[in-house]
């Protein structure tokens, strides 16, 4: 996976890793319906878990 942007400093992350290095922010989220779990860049992208197919609201979709 690429690099992208911290949700909360802006600091540059990458790959697999679950927290930003310089911040400790999560960058994963959770289905709040059956617990799947996705990279933070996709959160804007899913409306709908792709798992299941529920409802995500994106300030709920957090782990």
């Amino acid at each position: 996976m690429g690099a992208f942007k911290c949700p909360r400093c802006g600091a540059t992350t990458w790959g697999a890793l679950r927290h930003c290095p310089k911040c400790g922010e999560l960058l994963i989220r959770q289905c709040p319906g059956c617990g799947a779990t996705w990279r933070y860049i996709y959160d804007g992208h899913y409306a709908f878990c792709p798992a299941c197919g529920a409802r995500v609201e994106r300030d709920r979709a957090s782990a």
